[in-house]
């Protein structure tokens, strides 16, 4: 038994060892690419301006690269907005149906407790198990 229990904490040892390599491995690899990203990105804006100034002067070019940048930003925050307010609808929503199903489980036990308490004892469990079931398949709806 305790070699089983050795080799079975190797293994888990060696999955987290390779998964953490790995994410540090993405992780840096993300950091080039997004400096990469970031680059370009600058080059954009210069050949943008450079662009701009061939028609505006460099002082309007330079302003309404600002003003896109500004309207772009707003944009994202909007959208960060509207699904951090989504996420907080679908949280409360969750959370009043499982408060309802607790109250309603917790009703029915209580009645029939009083009247047949070994029938409650089976039925509480079945409603337990039921309600487990549920959330679970809820969670990896909207994961």
């Amino acid at each position: 038994m305790g070699s089983l229990a050795a080799m079975l904490s190797a293994l888990v040892l060696t999955d987290v060892g390779v998964t953490v390599t790995r994410y540090k491995r993405n992780g840096a690899l993300w950091l080039v690419a997004s400096l990469f990203f970031l680059t370009a990105y600058i080059f954009a804006l210069v050949a943008g301006a450079i662009f701009l100034s061939a028609v505006y002067t460099p002082l309007q070019a330079a302003i309404i690269l600002a003003v896109i940048s500004v309207v772009i930003g707003l944009v994202v925050i909007g959208i960060m907005y509207a699904l951090n307010a989504r996420d907080q609808r679908i949280a409360t929503d969750r959370r009043r149906r499982s408060q309802a199903q607790t109250t309603l489980a917790i009703a029915t036990a209580l009645t029939l407790f009083r009247k047949q308490p070994l029938l409650a004892a089976g039925l509480a469990v079945g409603i337990g198990t039921v309600l487990g079931l549920m959330r679970k398949s809820d969670d990896s709806d909207h994961s």
